[in-house]
Parts: C-alpha cells; structure tokens; sequence
C-alpha cells in the first residue's frame, strides 16, 4: 500500500508539473500577440494625431475634401462709388476751436451711377456737415468713433434717398487741427 501511495505522489507532483508548463505554454504566445496589437494600435494612433498629412485621403479624418466643405460667400459686388468734394468744418468743442477737413466716398448698392444721387447731393452734403458739426474732437478721435461716425452718415443718408441705397462709407482725408 506504501508503493501506491508513494507511486499517487510522484504522479500528481508530475502532474502538478507538467500542469504549470502546459498554461505557460499556452500564455506567452498570447500575451505576445496581445501586446503586439496594443503596439500597433498606439502606432496607428500616434499617426492620426500627430501626422494626420500621412494618411490616404479616404481615412483622413482631418482632412476636408470638396463635398464636406462650405462654400466659401462670394465677396460683394462693389457698388458705384461716389465721390464728395473736401468739406472743412468747426467741430463742437468748446474749450478751444478744432476743425475737420474730411473727403468722403459714398458707395451705393448699384453698380451704375444713380440719377436720384445727382438730385439730392446738396440736402445729402448739407446733413453730412450737420453730423460733423455735432460732434467733438473725443468723439472722432479714435477709430470706434469714426465707425459710428460712418454708420451716422450711411443712416442718414438712406433715411433721405428713397431708391438710392448707400451701402458703405468712405474716410478718403481725415484731418483735426
């Protein structure tokens, strides 16, 4: 009885031994394959985010083709632009006297010349010089004023055209002394 014991011993020690051997057997391919794809998906990711320019086209997800991209708006058609003789006028201070010689392109919507501008340049200069006078040195000296001070002038003169249409505002000379 002895020897069987002593024979179950050394079969389940070899047993116990050769069961070890078999699951490394079994785990190192895995885990070789295994961390072979981790490596080659950290490659293919590095080459997404950092080098985006060596990917074909068609699995770019960075570059824009033609079919996904928006159009870009035409640029504006220029209008006709109309040009007012140098006006020299007094500002509105009062601690001293400024004057402002200012040179002023209109441009109009249409791209011909308008007859209805011809016939009312004089009440359009005339509103034009009242803007100016209104205002004060502080109030035109930095570029925020002078945008609201173009934006005055458009208003004004659509508020007295009824077909003519002014679409922009132009400073051609811009002088206070």
């Amino acid at each position: 009885m002895a020897e069987k014991q002593v024979a179950e011993v050394k079969k389940n020690k070899g047993s116990e031994s050769e069961s070890p051997k078999v699951k490394k057997g079994k785990k190192g391919p895995i885990i070789l394959i295994g961390g072979l794809f981790f490596l080659i998906l950290v490659a293919i990711g590095s080459i997404f985010f950092f080098a985006p320019s060596l990917l074909p086209a068609g699995i770019n997800p960075f570059k824009e083709d033609g079919s996904t991209q928006e159009k870009k708006p035409e640029p504006a058609k220029q209008g006709h632009i109309y040009s007012l003789d140098s006006m020299i006028v007094n500002l509105a201070d009062t601690e001293f006297p400024r004057y402002l010689k200012i040179k002023i392109d209109i441009e109009s919507e249409d791209e011909k010349a308008n007859e209805e501008y011809a016939k009312r340049s004089p009440q359009l200069r005339d509103a034009i010089l009242t803007i100016l006078t209104s205002k004060t040195y502080p109030e035109i000296a930095e570029s925020k004023g002078k945008l609201k001070l173009k934006e005055e002038i458009v208003l004004k003169a659509n508020q007295l055209f009824e077909k003519f249409k002014v679409k922009t505002v132009y400073f051609t000379e811009f002088v206070v002394q």
